[in-house]
């Protein structure tokens, strides 16, 4: 539906501002209520004596019309019904109600962050929504929608603060927004808090395991356990944790869960060392994904596929993974897929020689991926990488060394090794062997202390 400006021109809705979404012609609220009650009974081709009725006379209208006198909230409500017109317009000349037109700006920045047009946007109506302050009940749904924009744009933060807010105030459940406690353990992961994070979600595993019913949260829950233990390197617990999850899935037969656990799999023999196990599982959960037509779910499957092919160094196999998740990935606005996408392909690039694509690439990825911990050491990775194949090994060494510095204290030490190992190669190709014998020294301490050898 179009709507139309003083000169009768068609405005795109899309184009809209926010204040002028639910709002009205000034000069039908600065009117009177005699004189919109005038305007209304004439633009109707209605007589005084048409509107009148018992207990409001003809006389009595024609004084409210003149401005003699102000209507009761009886006979407000009974022109309103003459007139066919809500009572609250009547009187303000808002056509919405005020409480209305505040669910309405809550709801359109609701739809904007599902469909992912102009997030910025709907940030600025949040935060309006918030300043005024209005105890409509609204608050902890604004915050949630809030929170979970910040965390999409990559400040977690600020997520935390919004969405921690909303689960103490007890106004959300987590059988009816799970969105917004994984969003929440998310953050947490993203910020150095996994056991906040882990302890969230034990939480709500034990919230939902009450209701027999909630058979699809038990397993949604249990997999955003397993992603937050396997992070902290948990890999037994994570995958006994997997293992329930499987075993309610193969209950409830439904697609998106079972997508969710074949991932998380991949996840657990990517990082146990098992590449082809890993390549199977995350084939298998794709091939689900797109049979349920979950596109960002398929993407990330992509995704993640390109990941473990850069990781084993065939580059040329993880080629045709990235342009099919870019295909879809552009399309919507999610900024870490999107950072991530971009870091694997900058490192392809650099795999094949190319190091200004890969460096344009690599750049982008860090951008996009800045202040998230858990994957934005891929980015540093990739531009240490470009750095590499531009024969720049001196703006190589700190991207090297952040990137492994904060994978060893997130231990994570499978990815640590393996860019260690890389690090070491770009530093020996340059001549620096002292230099690659110390960073492979210094791994390989780490990893001792990792699995506990002395």
């Amino acid at each position: 539906m179009l709507t139309m400006d003083s000169a009768s021109q068609p405005i795109s809705p899309r184009g809209i501002d926010a204040k002028l979404l639910t709002g009205d012609d000034p000069r039908v609220t600065q009117e009177t209520v005699g004189a919109r009650i005038r305007r209304l009974r004439i633009s109707r081709g209605l007589s005084q004596r048409d509107i009148s009725g018992p207990g409001v006379s003809y006389a009595y209208i024609s004084r409210i019309e003149n401005g003699q006198r102000l209507p009761s909230v009886r006979a407000l409500r009974f022109l309103a019904g003459k007139l066919g017109v809500d009572a609250d317009y009547l009187e303000t000349g808002a056509s919405i109600p005020a409480a209305k037109e505040r669910e309405l700006r809550l709801a359109d920045a609701e739809l904007e962050l599902r469909l992912g047009h102009d997030i910025d946007r709907a940030e600025q109506v949040l935060h309006e929504l918030l300043d005024e302050e209005v105890p409509d009940g609204l608050a902890a749904r604004i915050r949630a929608t809030l929170g979970i924009i910040l965390a999409r744009k990559g400040d977690n933060v600020g997520a935390i603060r919004e969405l921690e807010a909303v689960v103490a105030s007890s106004a959300v459940r987590p059988e009816t927004r799970p969105d917004v406690y994984e969003t929440l353990s998310r953050a947490y992961l993203a910020t150095h808090a996994p056991v906040m994070g882990i302890q969230l979600l034990q939480g709500c595993i034990a919230e939902v395991d009450l209701d027999e019913r909630r058979v699809p949260a038990q397993i949604r829950y249990r997999s955003f356990l397993a992603t937050a233990l396997s992070s902290m390197g948990a890999l037994d617990r994570a995958r006994e944790v997997l293992d329930e999850a499987t075993d309610r899935a193969d209950e409830l037969g439904g697609f998106r869960q079972r997508v969710a656990l074949h991932w998380e799999r991949a996840r657990l023999l990517w990082m146990e060392g098992d590449g082809d196990g890993a390549l199977d599982a995350i084939s298998y959960a794709r091939a689900l994904a797109e049979l349920a037509d979950d596109t960002l779910e398929v993407a990330r499957a992509y995704l993640f596929s390109a990941q473990i092919l850069n990781y084993e160094g065939k580059s040329d196999e993880a080629a045709p993974h990235l342009e099919k998740a870019e295909h879809i990935l552009l399309f919507g606005d999610a900024a870490i897929d999107r950072g991530i996408l971009r870091a694997e392909q900058a490192k392809r690039e650099a795999a094949l020689g190319n190091g200004d694509k890969a460096r344009g690439l690599a750049l982008e990825a860090v951008e996009l991926l800045e202040g998230n911990t858990l994957y934005a050491p891929s980015g540093w990775h990739a531009l240490a990488m470009a750095y590499v194949a531009l024969g720049d090994i001196d703006s190589a060494d700190p991207e090297y060394r952040r990137a492994v510095e904060s994978l060893f204290e997130r231990e994570q030490w499978r990815e640590a090794m393996r860019i260690s190992q890389d690090w070491a190669g770009a530093l020996r190709a340059a001549g620096r062997d002292e230099l690659a014998f110390a960073v492979l020294e210094r791994a390989t301490s780490f990893g001792r202390s990792a699995s506990g050898v002395a």
